[in-house]
């Protein structure tokens, strides 16, 4: 059919060029204008057509079809090409250009105005435009001729194109699967010789939990004693999960597992194995796995296996997770179905086990899963040993301290730590990291870039002051718990005014039991600041400054309402909503409009009795908030030594 078309379509295009002589019904009118031409044909406008026909009034197709109907019009001339018309009405001026009308016309829509002119008898002429004489006129014509002809080739030219493509795509589908499968073997016979590796690091370049190294180790008896289990009856692991949050040295204990064995060692992450075609990850699945039985024994290292080993079916019903889950299938087959894995241990890391499939976490798959916690204050002390062994540092150097204030910090960010020390040392041409650098360096994690060249009015500094003093006072007055590090009312360019640092003490840390007077009391410091902006400057001019405070405050309190049972009227409540520090709120439509209230008002009410608790112990000790203030405005920082003792 298409090509039928394309053959009609230049056949009219033939016509067009060769004139309408072809066409029976232009025959007609051609016979008809011979014969007007015969009786009335006015040479005079002919010669004013030829020379003066662009100064001609300029009308559209339906002006000139209206005045047809409405015999206005005395004759028509069309030109050669059937491009354009020029109509010349039948009234009386001594202005003969405005009788005559030049109208821009194809060849279809000349047909058209044939039809008007015969059927209300008025004289059609074709006429040649342009004078023979005249050359711009000639190559006026020819670029004319050129365009129109353009206007159907054009059209022509996609057409064939569309077509074109439209009979090559079903092919190009059709061979898509076989050329990727092609570039997968292509893929891994380069890579054969690259594919298993062996790690340059060791168990002992993790310093993390020692019991969690000791999992690790029997792993590495399991792989290098196999024949004391087997007599013993025990079975080596199929597979090893290792969980635990972003930067505590999952892939670095796999690795050091492998370097500590006689092992052959692949590592591979999850993303590897997402592709758009259908088949394709399984592919790859059943490479590794053959690759691995032929070097047995073998490690195999998947990392972030969460990218395929999600919940099959958990509310998604999109086509596009057909590859993955077929993905999740070869898996599940290859790690515990019918083949022979004898020599085989999978390893993989995610921080995200709980969107795992449950079939990938059954015994026989992942026997054993080994949690990776953040590393406590003793593990944090030998990390920064650790990678301070190795730069260039001053002796006596208090890392215990160090180690003490980076509560929460991952293995990679005291790394990283070490390395902003590292970068500070050498911007102040140095070469020996001090202790100066690494607080500097910790600082600058914590709160964020500090303004040196801050040019601040000292009104402002003197609110900066107060609303720092009174966290630190707070802190101060809590010296049982906690421990002040440093004060500043340096502006950062995270859009803090000023910081107060302070941590808790070590053996209530290492405990890990909060109760709920110790989580009050974190609430009184937080709200210290803005408490101490209402003692001095009352409660019509507080500013905008205790914006994170309230934040603070607000998530701490929704949970210890929501998930510590530390309510009144919700004393063993849980709220499923509130698991991280997101601050995510309490309003989901699983809890009725009673619970929501009765959370939202303890929340409430805890903050409210934190921030009266403050108001009131400043009000007691103006005389320490207004020495405090001083202190900061004369020093702009003070450390926890700088502190005279009438404060503590």
């Amino acid at each position: 059919m298409y090509t039928y078309i394309i053959i009609f379509y230049l056949y009219n295009l033939i016509q067009y060029n060769n004139g309408f002589t072809v066409n029976p019904i232009y025959s007609k009118y051609n016979k008809i204008n011979k014969f007007k031409k015969q009786k009335m044909l006015n040479n005079e406008y002919i010669e004013l057509i030829q020379k003066s026909k662009d100064f001609f009034y300029k009308e559209n197709m339906i002006e000139l079809i209206n005045d047809i109907n409405s015999n206005k019009v005395s004759e028509i001339f069309i030109s050669k090409d059937y491009t354009q018309l020029i109509s010349v009405d039948n009234i009386i001026s001594t202005n003969i250009y405005e009788k005559f009308h030049l109208i821009q016309s194809a060849p279809i829509q000349t047909q058209y105005i044939l039809n008007k002119g015969y059927d209300n008898n008025v004289p059609i002429y074709v006429i040649d435009f342009y004078s023979n004489t005249n050359v711009f006129s000639f190559i006026q014509t020819i670029i004319v001729t050129i365009f129109n002809i353009s206007s159907y080739l054009i059209p022509l030219f996609f057409i064939v194109l569309f077509l074109r493509n439209l009979n090559s795509f079903s092919s190009q589908m059709n061979s898509m699967n076989s050329m990727n499968s092609m570039n997968l073997i292509n893929r891994n016979s380069n890579k054969e010789d690259n594919q298993f590796i062996t790690p340059n690091v060791s168990l002992n370049s993790w310093s993390g939990s020692q019991e969690v190294l000791e999992e690790c180790k029997e792993v590495i008896s399991f792989l290098d004693n196999t024949n004391d289990f087997e007599l013993a009856g025990a079975e080596m692991p199929k597979g090893i999960l290792l969980e635990g949050p972003p930067g505590t040295g999952k892939t670095l204990l796999a690795k050091g597992i492998a370097s500590e064995t006689n092992s052959s060692f692949v590592s591979v992450s999850g993303a590897e194995f997402v592709e758009l075609f259908v088949g394709m990850g399984a592919s790859r699945v059943r490479e590794l796995f053959k690759n691995a039985r032929e070097n047995s024994p073998c490690i195999i290292f998947i990392d972030e296996i969460d990218a395929i080993g999600k919940q099959r079916g958990s509310g998604s019903t999109v086509s596009t997770n057909d590859e993955r889950e077929q993905t999740l299938n070869q898996l599940l087959f290859e790690m515990d179905g019918f083949t022979d894995n004898d020599g085989i241990l999978i390893i993989a890391a995610t921080n995200r086990k709980d969107i795992l499939d449950k079939a990938l976490l059954r015994p026989g798959r992942f026997d054993r899963i080994i949690k990776v916690p953040l590393p406590d204050m003793y593990s944090r002390e030998k990390i920064l040993n650790y990678y301070l062994s190795l730069k260039n540092i001053e002796p006596n150097i208090d890392v215990k301290s160090l180690a003490e204030i980076t509560d929460g910090f991952s293995g990679a960010e005291l790394k990283n730590l070490i390395n902003e020390a590292a970068i500070f040392t050498a911007r102040q041409k140095k070469i020996v990291i001090g202790e100066k650098e690494l607080f500097n360096a910790f600082e600058k994690i914590i709160v964020g870039l500090i303004r040196n060249n801050n040019d601040i009015s000292l009104n402002t500094r003197t609110r900066v002051a107060i609303h720092e003093s009174g966290h630190a006072l707070m802190v101060l007055k809590y010296s049982n718990y906690f421990n002040l590090q440093k004060v500043s009312i340096q502006s950062t360019y995270s859009g803090a005014g000023g910081y107060t640092i302070f941590n808790e003490n070590a053996e209530i840390k290492e405990g890990g039991l909060y109760t709920r007077d110790l989580l009050k009391k974190r609430l009184i410091i937080t709200m210290g600041g803005k408490a101490a902006e209402k003692v001095y400057y009352g409660n019509d001019f507080m500013s905008l400054g205790a914006i994170q405070d309230l934040k603070e405050a607000n998530q701490l309190a929704q949970k210890m309402i929501g998930n510590f049972g530390m309510g009144e009227k919700l004393e063993v409540f849980f709220n499923e909503n509130i698991n991280d520090d997101s601050g995510v709120g309490f309003y989901n439509n699983k809890y009725s409009e009673y619970t929501k209230f009765n959370m939202d008002k303890e929340t409430m009410q805890l903050v409210i009795e934190a921030y009266n608790e403050s108001l009131q112990i400043l009000n007691e000790n103006k005389d320490l908030l207004y020495n405090m203030r001083d202190l900061l405005l004369n020093n702009t920082v003070i450390n926890k030594k700088d502190i005279p003792n009438y404060f503590l």
